[in-house]
């Protein structure tokens, strides 16, 4: 059968093991869909007549890029129905090929299949694989294929282990940098490397699987320098602000033009009456343009802000959004484009900020339990400020 595919040498080992269960643990665009494709297409054939397969993907989006790769690599002449509202091909011989979502496990249960497929498996619930598709190989004695890039030491880490026991004779598994697909320029990566902390490039370049929980963020020690400031006429400042939360604490950075923290101003258990008076005070001195945390009791705070005069924007936080703040503000510390004096309670914040790997996959930045993280957050909300393009600040804000 002829396929217009051609492996590169990593692919290849791939393709030619002859382990039941093969688990692929990559960076991005190393080709983990397209090899997961041809290999599915290549199983399903000899599978035989009738054979049942699976393409699963975290979610309905994902399998589309799974039909996509497949349609694309899969010869027109050996496909006999295609059927859309179902999401399932046909081939000769009766064989069927079907596309599902992961979101529901249950859904994924079936009387019996020969191959199933799980693109970005680390994203997916345990539950798909070990209570839902695992079951369903156990007739026909299936085989399993699994791409995807590392998330975390979740389930899918150990599974990518269970295939690095020479013991476990029924499964093997690989982990593969981008840099191993020739057909990537090292340029294009290194200049990838630039724009993302050392965190996301381990994971999502470098293919690796990372402890649940870790530091954020690398070469604190080294941004310690200078003294806190008075305002200059000439200079532009740009002021962070985290609001108090419960036992929290209400905290304020304010950073000059070069990225240097001059006013640093932290108190709790004041009524917010005081607590506006001495925001609004300090962003009138410096002239500074203000980003607050406008998420919950943020927002009415963040309205009364706005009528006092200040320029002053909201920041609402998501998952995503903190992601995005925190992500900014470790690749400021490690390319020293931020500095700031030796003061403990800030220095001894970011030291202990983390990261949790959630069992889906995702990174959530924290604080551990029972420490505050309120300098942190005040610090990124400035520097947020001085990464972002001329006509950030919009009229009227």
């Amino acid at each position: 059968m002829d396929v217009n595919y051609k492996p590169h040498p990593s692919q290849l080992l791939f393709h030619t093991s002859e382990a039941r269960f093969r688990v692929l643990a990559c960076g991005r665009r190393w080709g983990k869909t397209i090899s997961g494709a041809n290999e599915f297409i290549k199983q399903i054939i000899e599978a035989g007549p009738e054979a049942v397969g699976f393409c699963v993907a975290p979610t309905f989006w994902h399998t589309q890029k799974q039909w996509k790769e497949f349609m694309r690599y899969c010869p027109q002449k050996i496909i006999t129905n295609i059927n859309r509202g179902e999401h399932k091909i046909e081939l000769i011989g009766k064989r069927e090929i079907w596309f599902r979502s992961a979101d529901n496990p249950d859904s994924l249960r079936s009387e019996g299949i020969d191959i199933a497929w799980l693109d970005e498996y680390g994203q997916m619930k345990e539950a798909a694989w070990n209570e839902a598709l695992r079951p369903a190989l156990m007739d026909k004695k299936g085989k399993g294929i699994f791409t995807g890039t590392p998330k975390g030491r979740n389930w899918g880490f150990q599974l990518w282990t269970r295939g690095q026991d020479p013991e476990e004779i029924d499964y093997q598994s690989w982990a593969f940098p981008t840099e191993d697909n020739p057909y990537i320029d090292p340029l294009e990566i290194q200049d990838t490397f630039k724009g993302m902390t050392e965190l996301a490039y381990r994971q999502e370049i470098m293919a690796e699987f990372l402890d649940d929980v870790g530091a954020v963020f690398r070469g604190v020690d080294k941004c310690i320098s200078g003294e806190l400031e008075e305002p200059i006429v000439y200079k532009h400042y740009y002021m962070g602000v985290d609001l108090a939360k419960h036992t929290d604490f209400t905290v304020i950075c304010v950073l000059d033009e070069t990225g240097h923290l001059v006013a640093f101003d932290r108190f709790s258990q004041l009524d917010w009456v005081f607590q506006q008076k001495r925001i609004v005070n300090l962003a009138q001195k410096y002239k500074a343009q203000t980003v607050i945390d406008s998420t919950g009791i943020g927002d009415p705070i963040y309205d009364q802000l706005q009528r006092s005069g200040i320029r002053v924007q909201g920041y609402k936080f998501t998952n995503a959004s903190k992601k995005d703040l925190i992500e900014n503000l470790s690749i400021q510390i490690e390319n020293k484009e931020i500095s700031y004096p030796d003061i403990p309670i800030l220095i001894n914040e970011l030291k202990m900020f983390g990261y949790k790997v959630s069992p889906s996959g995702l990174i959530q930045y924290t604080a551990p339990e029972n420490y505050h993280d309120d300098a942190v957050i005040a610090l990124a909300l400035a520097a947020w400020q001085t990464s972002r393009p001329k006509g950030f600040w919009m009229k009227g804000k």
